[in-house]
């Protein structure tokens, strides 16, 4: 490894003219490249080095004694490649080009690396593996490909290394657990789309399927255990920890034999946006300083600061109005005092019969040829709005590669009954029943004036009248980021008379604003209103009833928001300025287990309550932030989003995981038609 010809050993003297050591260099470097684009693994393999040098002509062996060419051999001559089948490749040796006078030397070597055992997944921060120069000696060492090469301020490559194998024995330990049977089960259940969204956890089910399946068809336990590094080593974030995720609560459920209708509804409460991966209680103070030294080795302070974007800025359309790109045509000439012919007023519109179809249908036969498109607002749940980066140069802290995401004012509603039964709650068998749910740590407290005048609260949680403050949340010490509250009277406990209910905000703990929903049963007749309590001392009445035995309350239709939460008029059509698609899908990678999502902007329309808590959502964060979710949930349900008075990107959104029931006002050759669309296709 000299450059010089000569080495002198027991004073003989030694020319390595003929052993071809730069060429042998060569095919290591040469051989390791052709694994560029495959992942590479540790093994067991031991005593290499000394095997290199006792196949070597024993004059020879002085001239290979280095200390960083042993380093090179002992520390990487034994990584491997797995093929699909588990069957292992040494990335280092290959014999069938290597110089004659090293052959023999890498046939010792290489049979030991095929006959070792796996032990865990190579991932190196260093792009040179080895010391190519050192005093004027030349030894071996490779270069990694750049997209292999390690880099990230949070972890150290070995704490990653560490990770994949802890990764390795949590999946071996799920596929012990989950047959091939209950998982083909789970992947048919997800693929009928009959769970809500499934799409979010179909990626796993086939990824455990086709793994039990390759796993299957060897019997060779060593390439049983090669597959599932591979596995590991290729594995989204996530996939490998099977027990504690929602594919264990839905193979759970389905090995213990529940029924469709159970599973379905378990399902669909832990995957609600408001639940899914979120923290539900405050952050200890270790995680909060852990995220802060993350934050600061990452460099994505700015990177959390959210504001609304602006339509102008969205980059991808499905259909955009002309409307919205037209400039005022008015002059001061002389005739500037006359109002032109509308050119878009129609005297002689036909009104086309009302037609059902898919938005997909709808999307290839209809959005062509529209010329205006107005859309009923009628569900507040569908609101929302698409936010992005306030400091466009900071890192991205999302999974796909553009700085906007989005939130549904509807995020905290939809699960009312989930709360209060998880709470210690009556949902179901009361004659009258308000809950009040909002998301965050702010103390919001739900009263009620009966018909005797008593008033019951969290002061007083039973009344003489039967009534009873079940649940009581967020009060004194006690702190819940999904809170609820609830009072009820049981089945033929209610008296007659007149009933008041009203939301006090009594310490507020965020921006200032917290949204939240009130639902009033009486009699199985559900209304619900939608509204923003303001700072601390905020009161707000909501219901106020007079109530008959064994009938419906004439109670005005609030199952929309208030006024002062989004500024469009429920109930009614509003302009649509353009049609995209959720932000997730608008790179040419798309990131479609973030949900899939078509959103329909609309005129004039933004949330005034400023999105409090909904600037992002952990599920759509990158890996790396994982851990300090805790931290990184109370921060954004604490900061609102910046900019909120020139959010003009916000409208209505429907996914394709629910029913749409989409009412759409549509214009186009000389014609109107109305449209509901019931589905995405």
């Amino acid at each position: 490894m000299d450059n010089d010809n000569t080495v002198f050993s027991n004073n003989v003297k030694y020319d390595n003219s003929n052993d071809q050591y730069p060429q042998f260099s060569e095919v290591i470097k040469h051989h390791f490249s052709t694994f560029d684009n495959l992942p590479l693994f540790t093994t067991d393999a031991e005593g290499l080095f000394e095997v290199f040098l006792e196949s070597l002509p024993h004059e020879a062996r002085q001239h290979y004694t280095c200390s960083c060419c042993r380093h090179f051999v002992n520390r990487f001559g034994g990584l491997v490649s797995i093929s699909e089948d588990g069957e292992v490749t040494s990335v280092m040796w290959d014999d069938h080009n290597t110089p004659d006078f090293f052959v023999e030397a890498v046939k010792m070597m290489k049979q030991i690396v095929l006959k070792s055992r796996v032990t865990g997944v190579f991932i190196s921060s260093d792009r040179v593996l080895g010391q190519p120069h050192s005093g004027g000696w030349d030894h071996m060492s490779v270069t990694l490909p750049t997209q292999k090469v390690y880099r990230s301020g949070v972890k150290t490559a070995r704490q990653v290394m560490a990770e994949k194998r802890e990764d390795f024995r949590i999946l071996i330990a799920g596929l012990m657990e989950y047959s091939l049977n209950a998982i083909d089960q789970a992947v048919t259940l997800l693929e009928s789309e009959s769970l809500y969204r499934s799409d979010k956890v179909l990626g796993v089910a086939k990824f455990l399927q086709e793994l039990h399946i390759k796993r299957q068809n060897t019997r060779n336990s060593r390439a049983q255990d090669n597959i599932t590094w591979l596995a590991v080593a290729t594995a989204p974030d996530g996939f490998c920890h099977v027990k504690s995720s929602m594919i264990g609560t839905l193979l759970d459920d389905i090995i213990n034999g529940l029924s469709f209708d159970y599973i379905s509804r378990r399902f669909a409460e832990k995957m609600n946006p408001s639940n899914y991966m979120r923290a539900q209680v405050a952050p200890s103070q270790g995680n909060i300083q852990q995220a802060e030294k993350i934050v600061e080795k990452m460099g994505i302070a700015n990177s959390l600061k959210r504001r609304y974007a602006i339509f102008e800025e969205i980059p991808h359309f499905l259909w955009k109005s002309n409307k919205s790109e037209q400039k005022s045509s008015k002059t001061n000439g002389v005739f500037s005092n006359i109002i032109p012919k509308d050119k878009d007023a129609k005297s002689n519109k036909v009104s086309l019969p009302n037609t059902t179809m898919t938005w997909d249908k709808f999307q290839r036969i209809v959005l062509p040829t529209a010329e205006s498109i107005e859309v009923m607002v009628d569900n507040p749940n569908r609101l929302m709005a698409i936010v992005t980066a306030s400091d466009q140069h900071a890192p991205s802290i999302l999974q796909w590669d553009n700085p906007f995401s989005w939130y549904y004012h509807g995020g905290i509603d939809g699960e009312i009954k989930r709360r209060v039964e998880s709470a210690g709650g009556r949902y179901e068998g009361n004659e009258i029943r308000c809950s009040l749910i909002w998301e965050g740590y702010t103390d919001l407290d739900l009263h009620c004036v009966t018909p005797r005048g008593e008033h019951i609260y969290y002061g007083d949680k039973m009344s003489s009248c039967n009534g009873w403050l079940d649940i009581d949340m967020n009060g004194g010490s006690h702190r819940d980021y999904s809170p609820v509250e609830n009072i009820r009277w049981s089945n033929g406990h209610a008296s007659k008379g007149e009933y008041v209910f009203y939301v006090h905000n009594y310490c507020e703990r965020g921006s200032g604003k917290t949204p939240f929903k009130v639902e009033l049963e009486v009699n199985g007749q559900i209304y619900s209103y939608h509204g923003v309590a303001g700072n601390t001392g905020f009161k707000e009445t909501i219901f106020t009833f007079d109530y008959v035995k064994g009938q419906h309350p004439d109670i005005p239709s609030t199952n929309y928001s208030s006024d002062n939460a989004w500024n469009v008029q429920p109930n009614s059509f509003v302009k649509v300025k353009g049609i995209t698609n959720s932000p997730n899908l608008w790179n040419e990678e798309k990131v479609t287990h973030s949900g899939q999502h078509i959103f329909f902007l609309l005129d004039g329309c933004r949330d005034l309550s400023e999105g409090k808590g909904r600037g992002f959502f952990n599920e759509t964060l990158k890996s790396e932030l994982r851990e300090i979710r805790k931290t990184l949930e109370a921060y954004t349900a604490n900061t609102p989003i910046e900019d909120a008075e020139n959010a003009s990107a916000c409208g209505v959104g429907y996914s394709k995981d629910s029913e749409w029931d989409l009412t759409l006002k549509i214009i186009s050759n000389n014609s109107t038609r109305i449209i509901k669309i019931d589905r995405w296709d």
